[in-house]
């Protein structure tokens, strides 16, 4: 997987989106680098409904991390 776009900007706690294409040739759209308490991180692509965000795209936590890292280095390149 790759990052393939990432517009960076301050939007409040968003601090830039970005898309993901997998090796099969998917583009995923949405994704967000959030700035958390601590530190940055991923914010997986969502829809709101009735107030609350709900994740549309789900992986364990194991891509998760792998996906946060690969990410947050692209982010401290651009």
């Amino acid at each position: 997987m790759k990052i393939s776009r990432m517009n960076k900007g301050d939007w409040g706690k968003v601090k830039a989106f970005f898309d993901l294409e997998t090796e099969e040739g998917f583009t995923i759209k949405g994704f967000k680098v959030v700035q958390g308490i601590d530190s940055l991180f991923v914010g997986f692509p969502s829809k709101e409904k009735d107030g609350e965000y709900n994740e549309t795209i789900f992986a364990d936590k194991t891509l998760k991390q792998k996906l946060n890292k690969l990410a947050l280095e692209y982010y401290s390149r651009v």
